[in-house]
C-alpha cells in the first residue's frame, strides 16, 4: 500500500506501523464563524490541513451542512488525497445529500487506495442506517477483508465496517464478528461481541438539568462497547458541536501506557431528545 495517502490520513498505524500523534487536550469546541474567504476556499484550505495531519475535518464539521456542496465537488478532484479527505469530512458531517454523494463516489472510484479510504469513511458513517443496501455493503466489507495481510487495502474498510456493525448491536452480526474477536489488532471487536451478547438493560433518560456536553460524554463512555474492560483507561479528549448543536464529534482515547494507546472518533446525533452514536472511526494507535 502506498504510504503517501495512508500516512497522511492517519491509517498506517492500523496496519502495524507505530505512530502516535499528539493527543489534543480535553476541550469542547463551539461553532466558529467562517473566515472571509469564500466557502469553497475555506473548504479547500481545511482539506489541505487534514492531509497535512492537522485537524481540518473538525473545522469542516464546524461548518456543518454549509460545507457539503463544496465537499461533494472534491469527491471528483484529480488529487486522490483530496477525494479521500472530502469523503472523510462528508462522513463525519453525515448530511443526507453528502452521504448519498459519497455512496456514489465509492461505487465509481477506480483508484484502489482512494476507494479503500473512501469506503472506510463511508462504512464508519453508517451506524444509524436501516438501508438493506448499506447493511449489505457493511457485511461485504467485513467478509472480503484480508485482516492478516498488512498490505491489503481491504483491511481498512473491513475494520471500519466491523466497528460499525458492533456499534449497531445487531444480533445478526454476531456470526460475522465472532471470528474476528480474538485478533489483538482489533480488540474492540471482542468487546463489541460481548456487548451485543450481554444485551444490557435499556437506560433511563438523563435528567434535563445535565449539560449537553455531559450527556454526550456519558453516552460515549458508559453506553458503548468502549466501556468493556477498559473504562478506567478511556477518556474523551475533544468534543465539538456542529452549528445546529444536534450533532457532536468526539475524540476518544484509550490510554494504558505510552506504547499502548489508541484513539477513535465518534459522531453522535440528538434524536427524540437523546444522543445516539451514528458514526465511528479508528483514528490512531501507539
Amino acid at each position: 500500500m502506498s504510504t503517501v495517502i495512508t500516512t497522511k490520513l492517519l491509517i498506517v498505524p492500523l496496519l502495524g506501523s507505530t505512530m502516535l500523534l499528539g493527543v489534543l487536550e480535553g476541550q469542547t469546541q463551539e461553532q466558529k464563524r467562517p473566515s472571509r474567504r469564500s466557502l469553497q476556499d475555506s473548504v479547500e484550505q481545511n482539506l489541505a490541513k487534514d492531509i497535512e495531519y492537522e485537524d481540518g475535518t473538525r473545522q469542516l464539521f464546524l461548518l456543518g451542512d454549509d460545507a457539503v456542496s463544496p465537499l461533494i465537488k472534491f469527491l471528483s478532484d484529480p488529487d486522490k488525497e483530496k477525494r479521500a479527505s472530502a469523503a472523510k469530512a462528508l462522513a463525519y458531517i453525515g448530511n443526507r445529500q453528502g452521504m448519498r454523494a459519497l455512496r456514489n463516489a465509492v461505487k465509481s472510484e477506480r483508484d484502489r487506495e482512494a476507494k479503500a479510504m473512501m469506503s472506510l469513511y463511508l462504512a464508519g458513517g453508517l451506524v444509524g442506517t436501516t438501508s438493506e443496501s448499506d447493511l449489505s455493503f457493511l457485511r461485504s466489507s467485513v467478509e472480503t477483508a484480508r485482516f492478516a495481510d498488512d498490505g491489503d487495502e481491504s483491511a481498512l474498510p473491513g475494520l471500519s465496517a466491523a466497528l460499525t456493525l458492533g456499534m449497531m448491536g445487531r444480533n445478526d452480526s454476531l456470526a460475522l464478528l465472532r471470528p474476528l474477536a480474538n485478533d489483538d489488532n482489533i480488540q474492540e471487536i471482542r468487546k463489541a461481541v460481548r456487548w451485543i451478547e450481554s444485551k444490557s438493560a435499556p437506560h433511563t433518560k438523563d435528567p434535563t438539568s445535565r449539560s449537553e456536553e455531559e450527556l454526550v460524554k456519558t453516552v460515549v463512555l458508559d453506553r458503548t462497547f468502549f466501556a468493556e474492560e477498559e473504562r478506567e483507561d478511556t477518556s474523551v479528549t475533544e468534543l465539538t458541536f456542529n452549528p445546529k448543536r444536534n450533532k457532536a464529534l468526539v475524540s476518544l482515547e484509550i490510554y494504558q501506557a505510552p506504547k499502548s494507546a489508541r484513539g477513535y472518533d465518534l459522531v453522535l446525533a440528538k434524536k427524540s431528545g437523546e444522543w445516539r452514536v451514528v458514526g465511528i472511526w479508528f483514528a490512531w494507535i501507539a
